[in-house]
C-alpha cells in the first residue's frame, strides 16, 4: 500500500508552515556552521602548515655560533644519534643601501628549509640575489642593492632576481635581531654558496632527524624529542668553547709576539709602522670578542612559529565553548517548535488514527518535516563549516603570517556528530512530543484539548500590587505564568544569544586593552640594550656619549639574563626574563610592579624575587613560595616569590642586586640598559648604539607591541565572526518563538480584536509579554556571558600572555542592542500579521 495521501499530507505540511520549516533549518544550519567550522579550522591549520614544512624539508634543529662553526663543532654535530640530513650554510647580516633596514644573507639551502620561489628565479651566478617577498615593495626586481657589510661575500652589490618565502620565518612583522643596524632584522636573503669568499667559516648547520619525519611537529612526543636532541646537541658543543677560548688565546699571543719582533727594527725600518697599526688593531678586536656561545633552536623559536601554533589552539578552545551553546540554544527552540507543530496537527492526528492508520503512519509526517529541515541545515551548514568558515579564519590569521596554501579536510566523524545532534533536536523532539498524543484515543484527539485549571499567581497574592496593576497588565502576567514552557524556553534562547554576545565584546575589551596597558602603563622604557661582554674603553666611551645625548630620554643600569622552563599543556619551552637594576631608585619611572590582585605598588627585597601573573599561573605559585627555572647553563635555580605583578606579554622576574648575589651566588654586574627615547628617535638610537660596538643586541618593545597588535587583530576578525553568528542565532530565535506566540493565540488574538481593541492595542497585548521575557533574558544572559568570559580569558590566551579580566559597560550595552532591535523589528512585523489576520476564519469551531 503506497499510502499516496499520507506523503501528500507529509509534504504540504512543509508548504502550509513554510515559516516554521526554514526557521528550524536555520537553527542547524547555524549551529552546524559554527560546530564543524572552529572543529576544522584548529586541524586544517596544521595540517596546512605539516605539509608545507614537508614540501620545505623544514630543520628540526638549527645550530649557530657566534664565533662560526669549526670542523670539531661538526664532528660533534655529525656525531649525534639518529640524525638524516644535516647542511651547512654561510651567512652575513649586513645593513643595505646605507640605510637603517638589514638583511640576513644565507647561501642558497637546497636540502633543508629550502625556499620558495613567489615570483623571478633563482640566482644563476655570484652577483644575484632573492630576498623576502615581504620587501618586495621596497626593492624591485632587476634593480642592485649594496650591502653595506660584505666581509665575507666576493661582492657588495648584487642584483635582485626574485621574491622567496622561507618556512623558517613564519612572522611577516619579527624576523629576529642581528648586530647591524638597529639591531632589528629588516627580512632575509639567499645567494649561490660560491658568492661567499671561500675560506668563509660556516655560519649555521640545519638538521632533521630520522624518527621525526613519521611525527606530527605538533604532538607532545616530538616535542619531547626534539628537546631532548637540543639539550644533549649543546652540552656536547659547549664542550669546544674553551678549545675556542685557547685559539683566541694563542692568536693574541702569536700577534704579540709579532709586535714583539717589529717594535725591535721599527727604528731601523719605518715602513714596518703600518703592519705594527694592523696587527695592533687584529689584538684589540680579538682581545674585545665575547665569550665564544652556540645558539641551538628548535622550530619554536623559528619567528611566528610558537605563535602560529598557539592561533590554531585559540580556535580549538573555542570550538569546546561556543557550539555547545549553540547547540543547547537551537535544541531548546527545536522542542519548542515541533512541540508546538504537534500541537497543531492534534485534530488530524485523531482523524488519521480514526480511519485505521498506524501509529508510525501518523508519526511519519513529523520524522519527514524533522529529519528533512534538519538534514538540510547540516549539509548546507556542514559545507560551509568544511569550506568556508576555516578559510575565513586562516586569513584573519594570515594577516599576519607567511603560511599560504591553506588546504580544508573533511571530517566524516564531525559530520555524523553534527547529524546525529540536529536529529535529536528535532525528530527527538517531535517524537517525545508525539508520544502523549499517540496513546490518546481518536475520539479525544478530535476535540480541542482542554484548558488548564485556572490559578492565581503569586502576584495576585499580593493584593496592595496587584489591585493597581492595570487590565492590560493583569492580563499579561497571567499569560506569563500560563505558558510557563514558552516562557523559558524564550529567556532561555535570548540568556543564551545574548551570553555568547557579551562573551564575544567581552573578548575584544579584553584584546583591546592588553596594548595600552602593558607598554604605556606598566612597561615604560623603550629598549633593552645588552652590551659586549668586553667592550673596549673607546666602545665604551661612545656608548656613554650616545646614552647621554639629546635623542635618550632616560636610562637605567641593569643586568640582564633569562631563565628558561617547559610550561604550559604542551610543556613548550619558555623564556623568562630577568632584570636587576642596579638602584631600586626611581625603578617606577621603566617599569611599573604593581600587584595583580591589590593594585598596590609592590618593593624589591633582599631575599625574594617579583615574578609577572602569567609566570605565577603556570607554576601555580603564589607569594612565598618557591618556583624552580633553568639557567642559561641548564641549571636548576631556586627562587622565593615576594611579589607576583600585573604584566599581560611575556615573562619576567625582577629582583635587587642583594638577592640576585643570593640567588646566582656570583657578583653583581651590570650588563645592560633599560632605555627611553624621545618621541621619534627610537631606530636613530637603536642604529646609534648598535654602532659604538658595545652593544651585543637590542630589545625593542614596539617589536613586542607588533607581536600583541598582530594576536589582537587576528582574534578580533574572528570575533567578530562569532558575533556576527549570534546574531543570526538571536534573529532565528526570537523570531520564530514569536511567532509560535502569535500562532499559537490567534483565537485569542481573534477574540480581543472583536471585543473592540485596536490593532496597536492588540500587537501590544501579545508582545508585552516578548518584551518582559527579553529583558529577562538579557539579565540572565549577563550571567552567563560573565561565566564564559571568565572561563574564556583564561584557556584562550597564549601560553606567554594573558588577556584584560576586566569587562565594560559597553560591552554590556552592545549585547542588549543586538536582541532588543530584534525584538523591536520583529515586532513591526508581527503586527503586519496579527493586522492582517483573517478574525471569522480565526474564530471558526474546531468541532
Amino acid at each position: 500500500m503506497k499510502k499516496k495521501i499520507l506523503w501528500k499530507d507529509a509534504w504540504q505540511a512543509i508548504t502550509g508552515s513554510l515559516g516554521r520549516f526554514v526557521a528550524i533549518f536555520m537553527l542547524m544550519m547555524v549551529a552546524v556552521f559554527t560546530f564543524i567550522g572552529l572543529k576544522m579550522t584548529g586541524p586544517d591549520m596544521r595540517s596546512t602548515a605539516v605539509d608545507s614544512f614537508k614540501n620545505n624539508n623544514l630543520a628540526d634543529i638549527t645550530v649557530v655560533s657566534n664565533y662560526g662553526l669549526n670542523s670539531k663543532d661538526k664532528q660533534k654535530i655529525e656525531n649525534q644519534s639518529g640524525v638524516k640530513k644535516i647542511e651547512y650554510s654561510y651567512l652575513q647580516d649586513s645593513t643595505v643601501n646605507d640605510s637603517k633596514k638589514s638583511l640576513r644573507v644565507y647561501s642558497e639551502s637546497k636540502k633543508i628549509s629550502k625556499v620558495e620561489l613567489t615570483k623571478g628565479h633563482m640566482p644563476k651566478n655570484n652577483s644575484e640575489i632573492v630576498i623576502s617577498y615581504l620587501l618586495k615593495d621596497k626593492y624591485k626586481l632587476g634593480k642592485k642593492i649594496t650591502l653595506d657589510n660584505h666581509s665575507s661575500l666576493k661582492h657588495k652589490k648584487f642584483k635582485v632576481v626574485g621574491y622567496v618565502r622561507s618556512s623558517e620565518y613564519l612572522d611577516k612583522h619579527d624576523m629576529g635581531q642581528t648586530t647591524v643596524g638597529t639591531g632589528q632584522l629588516s627580512g632575509f636573503a639567499f645567494v649561490k654558496k660560491s658568492a661567499f669568499k671561500s675560506g668563509t667559516t660556516t655560519g649555521i648547520a640545519r638538521i632533521t632527524y630520522k624518527k621525526t619525519a613519521k611525527m606530527n611537529p605538533y604532538s607532545t612526543k616530538y616535542s619531547n624529542y626534539i628537546n631532548d636532541k637540543e639539550k644533549d646537541l649543546k652540552k656536547e658543543l659547549d664542550k669546544n668553547i674553551s678549545a675556542k677560548e685557547n685559539k683566541t688565546k694563542n692568536k693574541i699571543a702569536e700577534i704579540n709576539d709579532s709586535l714583539t719582533k717589529l717594535n725591535a727594527i721599527v727604528a731601523v725600518k719605518p715602513e714596518y709602522q703600518s703592519q705594527i697599526k694592523q696587527l695592533e688593531s687584529a689584538k684589540a678586536k680579538l682581545e674585545h670578542l665575547n665569550k665564544p656561545s652556540y645558539t641551538v633552536n628548535t622550530r619554536d623559536e623559528f619567528p611566528g612559529y610558537e605563535n602560529y601554533r598557539s592561533n590554531a589552539e585559540r580556535i580549538d578552545v573555542l570550538s569546546n565553548i561556543f557550539p555547545v551553546f549553540l547547540f543547547a540554544i537551537s535544541a531548546l527552540v527545536s522542542l519548542t517548535t515541533m512541540t508546538r507543530f504537534v500541537e497543531e496537527e492534534r485534530i488530524n492526528i485523531g482523524t488519521m488514527k480514526a480511519i485505521g492508520y498506524s501509529n508510525f503512519d501518523v508519526a511519519k509526517k513529523f520524522i519527514v518535516y524533522s529529519m528533512l529541515s534538519s538534514t538540510l541545515g547540516v549539509i548546507l551548514g556542514a559545507f560551509g563549516g568544511f569550506r568556508i568558515l576555516p578559510g575565513i579564519i586562516f586569513e584573519a590569521y594570515a594577516a599576519n603570517s607567511t603560511m599560504t596554501g591553506f588546504r580544508s579536510q573533511f571530517s566524516l566523524a564531525w559530520l555524523i556528530l553534527g547529524l546525529v545532534v540536529a536529529w535529536a533536536c528535532t525528530t527527538l523532539a517531535a517524537l517525545y512530543a508525539l508520544k502523549k498524543d499517540v496513546k490518546d484515543r481518536p475520539a479525544q484527539l478530535l476535540l480541542p484539548k482542554p484548558p488548564k485549571k485556572g490559578s492565581k499567581i503569586f502576584l495576585e497574592r499580593i493584593t496592595p500590587l496587584w489591585s493597581r496593576l492595570s487590565f492590560n497588565h493583569k492580563v499579561t502576567f497571567r499569560n506569563l505564568f500560563r505558558y510557563k514552557t514558552r516562557m523559558l524556553m524564550t529567556i532561555f534562547g535570548v540568556a543564551g544569544c545574548t551570553g555568547l554576545l557579551v562573551m564575544a565584546f567581552g573578548i575584544r575589551d579584553s584584546l583591546s586593552g592588553i596594548s595600552k596597558n602593558q607598554y604605556t602603563n606598566i612597561i615604560k622604557y623603550d629598549m633593552i640594550a645588552v652590551k659586549n661582554s668586553n667592550p673596549s674603553s673607546k666602545q665604551t666611551s661612545d656608548l656613554l656619549d650616545e646614552l647621554d645625548s639629546n635623542s635618550v630620554k632616560r636610562y637605567k643600569q641593569i643586568h640582564f639574563t633569562t631563565l628558561n622552563r617547559n610550561l604550559g599543556e604542551d610543556k613548550t619551552k619558555q623564556t623568562i626574563n630577568v632584570i636587576v637594576p642596579k638602584a631600586n631608585t626611581d625603578l617606577s619611572k621603566y617599569i611599573n610592579l604593581m600587584s595583580s590582585s591589590t593594585g598596590k605598588k609592590l618593593k624589591l627585597t633582599n631575599n625574594g624575587v617579583i615574578i609577572s601573573e602569567k609566570l605565577a599561573q603556570l607554576t601555580n605559585a603564589k607569594v612565598g613560595h618557591y618556583i624552580k627555572l633553568k639557567d642559561t647553563n641548564d641549571k636548576w635555580k631556586k627562587f622565593k616569590v615576594s611579589g607576583i605583578c600585573e604584566m599581560y606579554m611575556g615573562h619576567y622576574m625582577v629582583m635587587n642586586n642583594q638577592a640576585y648575589k643570593h640567588y646566582f651566588d656570583k657578583e653583581y654586574k651590570t650588563n645592560g640598559y633599560l632605555i627611553t627615547t624621545k618621541s621619534g628617535k627610537l631606530q636613530t638610537v637603536s642604529e646609534k648604539l648598535m654602532a659604538t660596538g658595545a652593544i651585543k643586541g637590542i630589545n625593542q618593545n614596539v617589536n613586542n607591541k607588533k607581536t600583541i597588535d598582530n594576536l589582537i587583530n587576528s582574534l578580533n576578525k574572528v570575533i567578530l565572526i562569532l558575533i556576527a553568528i549570534s546574531t543570526i542565532l538571536a534573529l532565528v530565535v526570537i523570531y520564530n518563538l514569536t511567532n509560535i506566540n502569535v500562532d499559537e493565540r490567534m483565537r485569542e488574538l481573534s477574540t480581543i480584536k472583536v471585543l473592540g481593541f485596536f490593532d496597536k492595542e492588540v500587537t501590544m497585548y501579545i508582545y508585552r509579554e516578548t518584551i518582559i521575557l527579553s529583558i529577562l533574558g538579557i539579565l540572565a544572559g549577563y550571567l552567563v556571558g560573565i561565566w564564559l568570559h571568565s572561563f574564556i580569558i583564561t584557556t584562550l590566551p597564549p601560553v606567554n600572555a594573558m588577556f584584560d579580566p576586566n569587562m565594560y559597560i559597553s560591552n554590556f550595552i552592545y549585547s542588549a542592542l543586538i536582541p532588543a532591535v530584534i525584538t523591536t523589528v520583529l515586532a513591526f512585523i508581527m503586527h503586519k500579521k496579527i493586522k492582517d489576520v483573517d478574525m471569522l476564519d480565526a474564530l471558526k469551531s474546531v468541532e
